[in-house]
């Protein structure tokens, strides 16, 4: 399937109903126009065939659920913009995109019976064409799939890998993750080596690429796009370039992990302490630390409501600078001077040993990272 199939299907359409035919995919993207001369456009249509994208503001009649869900030709007629016919294109209750044709003016009852049949037979006609550019990216890709699982998978030499990881904020995120698959395969190319798979509530889509960069701009932008047509946060990870593509993988997991959710894309280069803190915890998770006199000291805070764990705590984070200390906490330095010395009268917490210090400190801050 090229696009010229759709393009010669938006031709038809247009010359059929007499008005400029545009086909959209899932997340409101242009994947074809019609071009067929002396028919009326406007802005909208201008904007969104330079952009690639329905204009944000239009964006909610493509993701209105009511008109997904249905298979009639709906009138939409909105200011600023000259009225259209809109018909959704669906395959088995799964929405596929939209057809949507500029008429002079909106019908001020039903839509004229030849155009609601052209606009129908056009969507049928496009059910496998719009299936078709799927493949041979998407979940179901076997190089892509080996490449984010198979650690021993063969690449060419010389060649680096970006893994973009990415989440959505919704009960149900799968079906989105997949259209999200999709924006990525449409932004960064449909080569070999690129494809995606949907695990554990989490797309990975790898990539060719050398410089984490330009991936991250590029897939900013997929994730503004994608929240516009989501209606939902989306979050973005990078892992990578590495050699190993499973290894990207793992990079851009971690970073998505390491971050809250929200509307933003990362690196793991920009997460690496982070995603350190989080590996050191979840590694020291089965061998507890296990220093006496810290965990006196916890119990008796968790007990008795007093604060020498994060009076400690503080002192080790700013290197013993007890003023420093003491105004993170907003307390006088001689108030925060006395904890420290109840700290070892009562718990006989010894912080001069410099290895002490440390095994506190990782306790002490990576309880309070969790």
């Amino acid at each position: 399937m090229t696009t010229a199939d759709l393009s010669a299907l938006a031709d038809a359409t247009a010359t059929a109903v007499g008005g400029a035919v545009s086909v959209m995919d899932p997340q409101g993207y242009v994947v074809a126009y019609s071009s067929v001369p002396g028919q009326p456009i406007d802005d909208v249509r201008r904007d969104g065939i330079l952009g690639k994208q329905v204009p944000a503001r239009y964006m909610v009649h493509h993701i209105d659920p009511d008109f997904r869900r249905s298979s009639a030709v709906h009138v939409v007629d909105v200011a600023g913009a000259l009225p259209r016919l809109a018909v959704a294109v669906s395959a088995d209750g799964e929405y596929l995109g939209s057809i949507w044709c500029i008429v002079s003016t909106a019908p001020s009852g039903p839509p004229d019976s030849g155009a609601v049949t052209a606009l129908t037979r056009a969507a049928a006609a496009a059910v496998p064409l719009l299936l078709a550019r799927r493949s041979p990216a998407g979940p179901g890709n076997p190089r892509a799939r080996a490449l984010l699982t198979d650690p021993a998978v063969v690449t060419s030499p010389g060649s680096c890998f970006a893994v973009v990881a990415a989440r959505v904020d919704s009960a149900q995120p799968d079906v989105l993750l997949v259209q999200l698959g999709g924006l990525l395969e449409l932004t960064f190319g449909g080569d070999a080596d690129s494809g995606f798979i949907v695990d554990e509530h989490v797309v990975f889509f790898v990539v060719a690429r050398d410089d984490d960069r330009g991936v991250a701009e590029e897939a900013e932008e997929v994730r503004r796009r994608a929240e516009v047509a989501f209606g939902v946060p989306v979050t973005f990870a990078i892992g990578g370039p590495h050699a190993r593509p499973a290894v990207a993988r793992s990079h851009a997991r971690w970073a998505l992990d390491a971050v809250e959710n929200g509307a933003h894309t990362t690196t793991f280069e920009q997460s690496r302490v982070p995603v350190t803190l989080n590996r050191a915890t979840d590694a020291l998770s089965d061998v507890p630390l296990a220093i006496p006199a810290v965990e006196r000291m916890l119990s008796s805070d968790a007990a008795e409501g007093t604060d020498y764990g994060a009076t400690v705590l503080a002192l080790l984070a700013h290197e013993s600078n007890v003023a420093a200390a003491s105004a993170s906490l907003y307390l006088h330095a001689n108030t925060f001077r006395y904890r420290l010395r109840r700290t070892k009268e009562l718990f006989d917490l010894d912080l001069d040993d410099p290895d002490t210090r440390l095994l506190v400190w990782m306790s002490l801050r990576l309880r309070a990272g969790r």
